[in-house]
């Protein structure tokens, strides 16, 4: 099994200006409690209906479990109706997407984000890729509650 600690940055980083505030010496990354983390959450309905939703995650969220990482690279296009292949985590290293679900929402997923993909049955997912695109996927282990973990409940036994 492997575990890997998820270090989510909600900030965009920019040089710094002779008017940036001066940074303070710390002896560890501080939590900002202001700005929580969040999930998009790509799933299907009981009815085959594919929708998202963002799930914030919690400061207290552990440790992933996982079962196996990939990364890959995609050149533009639009991949039509298609299901995840399994549940897993994308996280968009470079390059923006547009998602479309079956009931029409549209996404925008630009670096940084991630998303978990949860569509393994229903009507699926749109994909528009709208540049070049760096992903990282990521399996988590068979069992894996994502709302659990977000709420930073320990897993189950």
């Amino acid at each position: 099994m492997l575990s890997v600690a998820l270090f989510l940055v909600a900030a965009q980083v920019s040089a710094p200006s002779p008017a940036a505030p001066a940074l303070t010496p710390v002896t560890a990354p501080q939590n900002n409690a202001s700005q929580r983390p969040r999930i998009f959450r790509v799933y299907a309905t009981p009815d085959g209906e594919s929708h998202i939703e963002q799930v914030e995650v919690a400061a207290t969220a552990g440790p992933l479990p996982l079962s196996n990482l990939r990364a890959v690279s995609y050149s533009p296009a639009k991949v039509e109706w298609h299901h995840a292949p399994s549940r897993q985590f994308a996280i968009n290293l470079s390059g923006e997407i547009e998602a479309e679900v079956s009931d029409g929402t549209r996404q925008r997923i630009g670096p940084g984000d991630l998303v978990f993909l949860e569509d393994t049955v229903g009507k699926g997912h749109i994909t528009r890729l709208l540049s070049p695109v760096t992903a990282l996927f990521i399996v988590p282990d068979e069992g894996f509650d994502l709302r659990a973990w977000a709420a930073g409940q320990p897993p189950a036994k």
